[in-house]
């Protein structure tokens, strides 16, 4: 290697607090055969890389154990040889020099090897346990919080009881019953609206916040982490957003999970001049094909004290992850979660694209807000979340068969006593402006906000205690509101118009006709107050084009999303409908005030 590499590792080890074979790995165009090479002439043993055929003596692999902080493997080879390989450190060397001439047998059976390969060969080694931990762990560390049962037994025998006391209603008093269940449900709907209200009057003008100067050397290894499939056309995109994070390059890992047999985005992955510390790992066939079970795979072999998730398309703003590790410092070790608000990019692109860019604003820059301010369940969105790992872990992962794996993990950590607050800093992502791809996507929302309801209200006694009444109260007019509200909204259209026409015909009973006030109420309200929380943020008054006309139209879909997730519920729970996604047309500014 030239020297002006060299002496720039050496200089930034210094900056960094880091070690200087970090550095030297991390330098550009740094050979890492050469490097690992050099290390063994200076130890005094040899180069070598694993042969696939050995077997492994040590180390075995415990449950959530990160691979990148083993530097060492025991193995037997084909004719009963054991050599030790190991990937040491600067400290170690020193170790090796001064007390291997002393242990002949020992430096004869020892081989030095480079840390990307001894990684490589442990995970493709353990590569069937490390995925069926991922499929397992929420199981294993948080006994019930798994969305693999959509219903229990007792839940089972609940809805049997129900659905046979409505047959019994139906039967002796439907009109009763109809007005029961019809103010029931109404309720949820109006619960919805009362949410948007509070947050709107409680919404103030959000600020990017200054960050002060930071020394490297105080920032801690922080891990990226990208589940993607079939996303050969964003990975150019992808890794130039990754290479623009404002963080030490020897302090920052970025793993792209990718499907085992996703060889189009491999190979795209492949054709990109990764930097150091990016790679590429692929996700073993074993389990459902979710990304929750993607980033548990890509978890244990994550080194970083600190854990972001984002998507394909995703273009975070460079200073994100120093805002998120400064919000960290000062947090307190029960602040286990910050989730980063997301922006559309591509309002433009038509009514669909524009609405959902809106319904971002609402749900960002509006409700969650509101909701982390006052200590309430926050439904994380399913990007830009920044995890302490040991949180993380602590709690089980992600839930392998949750379609909405993030608003899950958002309400198991308030279960376990963990704040989740909200970061200034935006990421950029595009919405879809296809009707039929957006259709998958919100009936894949919608199915994982099902599954959650389902399953936390197994022992509902219990998911009580774990919250308290206020936040108990308000989750269950966000979730179950959200899901009713999207059922219901089609029919109470038609009882509008078919009681309007019994009023014009003067056949409407006199409970009909408070129903129908009620109903005429909540709907008005309903695209009023979603209408009024949108343009309450700065992101929202930027989107251009009509919004509350074509709200009920928007709406409409929702529903036929909702009940398209009630069947598949029932019939297909676990079935990742993918979203694909496309290469932004034009690079956006990241400041959500301009």
């Amino acid at each position: 290697m030239a020297k002006p590499p060299i002496i720039a590792a050496c200089r930034r080890s210094f900056y960094n607090a880091t070690s200087f074979l970090e550095e030297l790995y991390a330098s550009d165009g740094a050979d890492d055969a050469l490097i690992a090479s050099c290390i063994a002439d200076e130890a005094g043993l040899l180069f070598d890389e694993i042969a696939k055929d050995v077997h492994v003596v040590a180390p075995t692999i415990p449950n959530s154990v990160a691979l990148r902080r083993i530097r060492h493997a025991v193995v037997v080879t084909c004719d009963h040889t054991t050599l030790i390989y190991i990937a040491p450190t600067l400290q170690e060397i020193a170790v090796l020099k001064r007390h291997l001439p002393q242990s002949q047998d020992i430096a004869a059976r020892l081989r030095i090897t480079t840390p990307a390969h001894l990684l490589e060969f442990l995970r493709l080694h353990y590569e069937r346990a490390l995925a069926e931990n991922a499929v397992d762990i929420v199981e294993t560390t948080s006994r019930g919080f798994s969305a693999r049962i959509v219903v229990t037994g007792s839940q089972g025998i609940l809805l049997g009881l129900s659905s046979a006391s409505i047959l019994f209603g139906l039967a002796l008093a439907p009109s009763c019953l109809w007005f029961i269940f019809h103010m029931l449900f109404s309720v949820f709907f109006s619960g919805c609206i009362l949410l948007r209200l509070l947050a709107m009057r409680a919404t103030t003008r959000r600020e990017t916040r200054v960050l002060p100067t930071v020394p490297a050397r105080e920032l801690p290894v922080y891990s990226v982490m990208i589940a993607l499939y079939k996303e050969a056309d964003v990975v150019p995109q992808l890794v130039r957003a990754m290479t623009e994070l404002n963080w030490p390059r020897s302090k920052l890992e970025v793993t792209f999970l990718c499907e085992a047999d996703d060889f189009a985005t491999i190979k795209a992955f492949e054709d990109q001049k990764l930097p150091h510390g990016f790679m590429v790992i692929p996700v073993p066939g074993i389990g459902p094909r979710t990304k929750p079970k993607a980033l548990n795979y890509g978890l244990q072999m994550a080194r970083g004290e600190f854990v972001v998730v984002y998507d394909a398309e995703d273009r975070p703003d460079p200073d994100q992850l120093l805002e998120a590790w400064q919000r960290f410092s000062v947090g307190g070790g029960n602040l286990g979660c910050l989730q980063a608000p997301l922006v559309v990019a591509n309002a433009h692109e038509g009514w669909l694209a524009r609405l959902f860019a809106f319904e971002y604003a609402v749900h960002f820059f509006g409700l969650l807000p509101w909701l982390a301010r006052n200590g309430l369940v926050l439904p994380l969105g399913g990007s830009s979340n920044h995890f302490r790992r040991d949180c993380l872990e602590g709690v089980g992962g992600w839930d392998p068969y949750n379609m909405t794996e993030d608003a899950e993990l958002g309400t198991r950590l308030a279960r376990r006593g963990f704040i989740v607050e909200m970061l200034s800093l935006p990421t950029i992502e595009d919405a879809p402006t296809v009707t039929d791809v957006w259709l998958r996507q919100r009936t894949r929302w919608l199915k994982g906000w099902m599954q959650t309801w389902l399953f936390e209200m197994r022992h509902p006694r219990q998911f009580l205690g774990d919250l308290g009444f206020r936040r108990f109260l308000v989750y269950h007019m966000l979730i179950a509101g959200l899901i009713v509200s999207s059922l219901l909204y089609p029919l109470m259209l038609v009882f509008i118009a078919y009681s309007g026409v019994n009023l014009v015909l003067e056949n409407a009973a006199g409970a009909d006709r408070g129903i129908l006030v009620y109903d005429c109420m909540n709907i008005a309200m309903g695209y009023l107050s979603f209408h009024a929380l949108g343009k309450r943020s700065s992101v929202g008054k930027k989107i251009k084009g009509s919004i509350l006309r074509v709200i009920p139209f928007y709406w409409m879909l929702v529903s036929v999303a909702a009940w398209r997730a009630v069947k598949q519920l029932c019939t297909q729970p676990f079935l990742w409908e993918k979203t694909p996604h496309r290469p932004a047309a034009v690079r956006e500014s990241l400041d959500p005030s301009r």
